[in-house]
């Protein structure tokens, strides 16, 4: 055969591929009436046909797996997804110096205000200074770990290097700032 005729007999066969595939008007969705897409925010406004899509009377062929992922994808898009874990909703009374402003007199007078970002800078500095007393111990017993299940020398040796900086660290924050030592 020769190419171009390859190329058509290859056009024709997609061609009838899809008009095989294509829904016919039994299987299609229930069209919208023209009012309802007509008013701005009414219940048809930025919808799209997968929100009718498959029909709740089509049953999803088990044996078809493309149709049963895309009932799954398009009931997920529609309801959730069942085995997402919940999303975790912050505290309204978490103390953190991200979420604290200050106040309008604050803001007005320039001490004040000075006075308040030694507040904030003490707060972090002393979240600091908690997470490497709670992570260091942590650290070090993964270093043991790691030792004795025989990780390279020069990946242990790294590991260390790091706690050693974290305990520098926290000793000249403590060292320049008294207050924040326990």
């Amino acid at each position: 055969m020769k190419p171009a005729l390859m190329t058509l007999a290859g056009a024709l066969t997609a061609a009838g591929a899809l008009w095989l595939a294509w829904p016919q008007a039994r299987d299609a969705p229930a069209p919208v009436p023209a009012s309802a897409s007509a008013a701005p925010g009414g219940p048809a406004a930025g919808r799209s046909w997968l929100d009718a899509w498959p029909p709740a009377e089509q049953a999803t062929p088990a044996g078809n797996a493309p149709l049963a992922a895309a009932h799954s994808l398009a009931q997920t898009r529609l309801h959730g997804d069942p085995q997402a874990p919940p999303i975790a909703q912050e505290s309204a009374t978490r103390e953190s110096a991200a979420l604290a402003r200050p106040t309008a007199a604050e803001l007005a007078d320039p001490q004040a205000y000075q006075a308040f970002e030694a507040r904030q800078n003490a707060q972090v500095l002393a979240a600091y200074i908690k997470a490497v007393d709670d992570e260091l111990p942590r650290l070090r017993d993964d270093i043991a770990r790691g030792r004795a299940m025989g990780i390279a020398a020069d990946k242990v040796a790294r590991a260390e290097e790091k706690a050693r900086g974290l305990d520098s660290m926290r000793a000249q924050l403590i060292k320049d700032h008294p207050a924040l030592g326990r």
